[in-house]
């Protein structure tokens, strides 16, 4: 138990004095200084205000003196002056002198008190003699700050109303000024022993919070190197405690697959047969301890080559020619030949080559399982040379036979153990799928708060300044969104889960439509952008207007981007086809941007990759677009090209071989984001909003309140079902994924009860966003789909379609093969279970 105890305070050392916790108490220290600093300079001009005003309230006070008297008393004079201006000079140690003048500015009293050592030098000081004349002048006092004879000191200069005389005072500064040294450190002393105990304070908090944790995790995963994954107990409930768990569940699922590996290499290993796997290209990716112990290669020499290197190098390698013209044709093969060592040495092998295909067909890899027969070659030699032996070979020959059958069940086996691990790694790709379907659910949805407010703010009265900021949060927020869409289509490009969905489409209309799109960021930065669209280009062909649309904005887009001056150039043509009613569309971009360096043009269509990593600091971008174009074109068929001179330009040229379509193309000219004209009726709605998250539920409050409607909020299913018995409304905005009862499900028992809103217009308004999620929700009943984060005029758009009934979707067959009336209610006995049901839900609810 003191062991333990030691190790823990050691851990808690370590992550005090740690890279993290050092640079966060330099930072606090650096705080400390700035806060103090700033506060002393402030509080020492503050006290030097006050030190000045109470010396020339003391310096005044004699005038004000003298001039009360001569109200008062009708006998005061020039000699009653001089006896007040000797007794204040000797009861005020600090004032060094205090001069009585008529008139002129001749002295008449306060030499033989005066503290200073040259009066005369004193009084035709230019500064004092101008202070004299201009109170005597304008009968109002006159004050400054100067040093003589090496004394700071204050000058109060006054007249005293109605007797032709004045005052002037000069008052020794040294002694305030030592009391306002003594105050600044006072208070900066204050300052900084408060500060420092708040700072301090704030630093265990956060270290107990924040720092500790996340060295006491950083621990553990250093420590799984073992093999071994041990998550700490000790972390606080949240994010950290979420990510400790996570990594525990994948690095269990690493654990798992590692051991399947282990055992299929050892079974490959345990067999005498020498066994290869190669990609679908022909690359050997793996040979087991036998073929290498058979041929007597080094497993450098194989593994990672084509067959055609390694004949080049060894010729005569039966295994080697066998692979090569299996991945040239795709067909199995199985050969009995001559084969050579790598010495040189002649043995006889039985090659079966055969193609592994996936679900669809297309090849996956390679096997090839080569057996040395020499010996069952030498035995039937030996049996065609002597007959009479003919009986013994025979019997050999159904021994060498059974182990044959053996290997092959050996290899049965095998084969079985690699089905089972490609049915495990479709398994590890569908959870790959669940995992984006979750991480796009879960940004965004703090996206669509994020875009969301600022849209509000920037519709509000705002300073350039603050507009500008917002302007920036909110393309910040849009650039995030880009990402993730490109992400995820990335994603489905890898797993070929990405269908064209092809229909007639305009190309001219397309082009035209991305071109006005992009031309406000295109005159934004100076430059001109340009389209010719060639008169050979059929009105309509068959292609994926989506797909073509997204082609076009990546090059456009890029083109715009990369070009700091001059011009963007956009053209279409089409060339014939080889065959009759198609024709090749070509899309060439041309800039006069900052070109590509020839070195880096063959990278360019790599996945997160640009063509010099300078340029995304400068340019920013994730390097995702060009090889989203590239999977994209080919998908279609076609082929994308470029042509660049680094400082002059670059040229991309898409070729995409297209069938003309019969029918008319359907409308692509509207520029983005032009909606149908529907509108919401003109009276405010009363608006039920199903969310549970809060800081949606903020941002739908505040954008039905800026479009004048009502707006009730229910954080779950069961909660939306309450208040629709309880109040009457227009339309709901109904979340998919809620506690209690998701949307899916509070919609099917929405459109099952016996009710008058059973009726009643429902919009999905989710961050679930992947593909087919709003056919399932308009299957459920819903009557329209807006994705998280939306625009305000595309959930306006929805809401007025659901509302005029032109969002509604035929609902699915049910089994019985007929579809099911939407309208028709369920039987009473139904209802009455479904009712019961619901009054459980709200009990449990609360």
């Amino acid at each position: 138990m003191r062991d333990f105890a030691r190790a823990f305070d050691i851990d808690r050392l370590r992550s005090l004095v740690g890279p993290t916790a050092r640079d966060l108490a330099l930072k606090m220290c650096l705080l400390l200084l700035i806060l103090t600093g700033g506060q002393s300079v402030v509080d020492y001009y503050q006290l030097r205000d006050v030190m000045f005003s109470k010396v020339e309230q003391r310096a005044a006070a004699i005038s004000e003196h003298l001039a009360m008297r001569s109200k008062l008393d009708n006998d005061f004079g020039a000699t009653e002056a001089a006896q007040a201006v000797t007794r204040e000079a000797v009861w005020n140690d600090d004032f060094l002198a205090i001069y009585l003048i008529d008139q002129s500015g001749r002295l008449l009293k306060g030499d033989e008190t005066s503290q200073l050592g040259n009066t005369d030098a004193f009084l035709n000081d230019p500064d004092v003699r101008t202070a004299i004349n201009a109170s005597l002048l304008l009968e109002r006092p006159q004050s400054f700050e100067m040093t003589f004879a090496d004394i700071d000191g204050w000058v109060y200069a006054a007249a005293v109303p109605g007797e032709k005389i004045g005052t002037i005072t000069f008052v020794d500064l040294r002694p305030a000024r030592a009391e306002l040294t003594a105050s600044i450190l006072s208070s900066v002393f204050r300052r900084v022993v408060t500060t420092v105990i708040l700072l301090g304070a704030l630093f265990v908090l956060l270290h107990r919070a924040v720092i500790g944790p996340i060295e006491r995790l950083a621990s553990a995963i250093r420590g799984s190197g073992g093999g071994r994954y041990d998550p700490p107990t000790d972390i606080p409930k949240g994010e950290l405690s979420d990510l400790s768990q996570l990594f525990g569940q994948v690095f269990g699922r690493l654990q798992y697959s590692l051991r399947d590996n282990e055992q299929l290499a050892l079974v490959a290993n345990g067999t005498d047969s020498g066994v290869l796997i190669a990609d679908r290209a022909g690359r050997i990716l793996w040979v087991n301890a036998s073929y290498l112990r058979m041929t007597g290669f080094d497993r450098t020499e194989i593994e990672g080559r084509f067959p055609p290197d390694i004949l080049a190098r060894f010729g005569g390698i039966g295994a080697m020619k066998v692979l090569a013209e299996s991945a040239a044709d795709g067909e199995a093969r199985i050969v009995e030949t001559i084969s050579l060592t790598r010495q040189g040495t002649q043995y006889w092998a039985s090659i079966e080559a055969r193609p592994i295909r996936d679900t669809r067909g297309a090849i996956r890899n390679y096997i090839l399982v080569e057996t040395d027969i020499s010996q069952r070659k030498q035995t039937e030699i030996k049996l065609k040379r002597s007959q009479l032996e003919l009986q013994d070979r025979v019997i050999d020959l159904q021994h060498t036979s059974i182990q044959l059958e053996q290997e092959r069940a050996k290899l049965a086996r095998t084969a079985y153990d690699l089905s089972l691990a490609k049915e495990a790694a479709e398994n590890a790709n569908r959870a790959k799928s669940a995992f984006l379907a979750t991480m796009s659910h879960e940004l965004r949805t703090p996206m669509n708060g994020v875009i969301g407010m600022a849209d509000l703010l920037l519709s509000s009265d705002l300073t350039a300044e603050q507009h500008d900021r917002i302007s920036t949060i909110r393309e910040s927020g849009e650039c995030l969104l880009t990402i993730l869409n490109d992400i995820l289509d990335l994603s489905k490009l890898e797993a070929g889960r990405l269908e064209l969905e092809p229909e007639p489409t305009s190309p001219r209309g397309i082009l035209e439509t991305v071109v006005e799109v992009l031309r406000a960021n295109a005159t934004e930065k100076g430059l001109v952008l340009t389209k010719h669209i060639d008169e050979t280009v059929p009105p309509s062909v068959m292609s994926d207007p989506t797909r073509l649309r997204q082609i076009l904005f990546n090059l456009i887009g890029n083109a715009i981007k990369f070009t700091p001056r001059g011009e963007v150039n956009v053209s279409l043509g089409a060339h014939p086809g080889e065959e009759p009613e198609r024709v090749e569309l070509v899309f060439t971009v041309r800039d006069t941007g900052i070109g590509i360096p020839e070195t880096m043009i063959p990278r360019l269509f790599t996945r997160f990759q640009q063509a010099d990593s300078s340029i995304s600091r400068t340019y920013g971008g994730t390097g995702l677009g060009l090889a989203i174009t590239r999977e994209l074109t080919t998908l279609m068929n076609g082929t994308v090209d470029v042509e660049s001179t680094e400082g002059e330009g670059s040229t991309f040229t898409i070729r995409l071989p297209v069938a003309i379509a019969a029918g008319a193309p359907a409308e692509h000219h509207a520029p983005a984001g032009t909606l149908p004209e529907t509108a919401l009726p003109a009276r405010p709605l009363d608006v039920l909003l199903a969310e549970d998250q809060p800081v949606n539920q903020k941002l739908m409050s505040a954008v039905m309140e800026r479009l004048g409607h009502r707006v009730t909020i229910a954080d779950n299913g069961v909660e939306a079902i309450r208040k629709l018995r309880e109040a009457t409304f227009d339309i709901i905005l109904m979340d998919i994924q809620m506690p209690l009862m998701d949307g899916i499900q509070t919609t099917k028992v929405i459109r099952a009860v016996d009710e008058p809103w059973r009726n009643i217009p429902i919009v999905a308004l989710t961050a679930h966003a992947m593909e087919g999620h709003s056919d399932i929700y308009r299957a459920a009943g819903m009557n329209g789909f807006v994705s998280k984060p939306f625009k305000v005029e595309v959930l306006v758009s929805e809401m007025a379609k659901a509302m005029s009934g032109a969002g509604s979707l035929p609902r699915k067959p049910d089994d019985t093969g007929t579809a099911r009336d939407g309208n028709t209610p369920l039987g009473p006995e139904k209802q009455g279970a479904l009712r019961e049901m619901l009054n459980e839900l709200q009990r449990m609810a609360g």
